[in-house]
C-alpha cells in the first residue's frame, strides 16, 4: 500500500461518518476488508503521519482547541489531525496557525483517539493475533517548547480564535 492509498482510505472512510467514532469503525471495518500485510502496510503510514505531525507547535494547536493538551491528549489530536484527511493534515503541519480558518465555527474537541486502533483491531479480528510492531518508535516533539504566554505570538489566529 502507498501514501496515496493510506490517505483515499482515510477519505473514504470519512465521507459517511457524522463523528469521530463512526469514522473509526467504517475505518475498521473497511481496514477488515485487506489482507494483513495491507493492514500492516496501513498501520505503517499510520504511525509514520503521527511522526511527522509530532511537533511542538501542533502541540500548541491542541493545547488551545482542546483548552489544553496532556500527552494523551496530543496523541489523540494528531489522531484527529490524520483523520480530517491529506489536506488539512498538510496545511497543517505547513501552517499550524492556518486552522482557525479551516476548522468549523462549532468545532468542539479535536480528539479522535478510536482511530489509532483501528488497524490493530482489524487485524485481530481477521487473524485472531495482534498486530505486529511496525518497528516505529515516537521521540519527542521536533521544534522549540513553549510556554502558555507564548502561544498568542506564536499562533496568533488561533489564539484569538480559541483563547479563554
Amino acid at each position: 500500500m502507498d501514501l496515496d492509498t493510506f490517505w483515499q482510505i482515510i477519505s473514504d472512510t470519512r465521507a459517511d461518518a457524522a463523528d469521530e467514532s463512526e469514522h473509526a469503525d467504517a475505518l475498521t471495518e473497511h481496514l477488515v476488508g485487506l489482507t494483513p500485510g495491507e493492514i500492516a502496510d496501513f498501520d505503517r503510514h499510520y504511525e509514520e503521519q503521527k511522526i511527522r505531525s509530532c511537533t511542538w507547535l501542533l502541540w500548541g494547536v491542541g493545547y488551545l482547541v482542546n483548552g489544553g493538551c496532556s500527552d494523551d491528549g496530543f496523541d489523540y489530536f494528531r489522531d484527529w489531525l490524520i483523520g480530517a484527511g491529506r489536506t488539512l493534515f498538510e496545511q497543517a503541519l505547513a501552517d499550524p496557525d492556518s486552522l482557525a480558518e479551516l476548522l468549523p465555527p462549532d468545532q468542539e474537541d479535536l480528539e479522535a483517539g478510536d482511530l489509532g486502533y483501528a488497524a490493530g483491531q482489524a487485524y485481530q479480528q481477521i487473524t485472531g493475533e495482534e498486530l505486529p510492531d511496525n518497528g516505529i518508535t515516537f521521540g519527542s516533539p521536533t521544534g522549540e517548547p513553549w510556554e502558555d504566554d507564548d502561544l498568542a505570538a506564536l499562533l496568533p489566529r488561533l489564539s484569538a480564535r480559541f483563547a479563554e
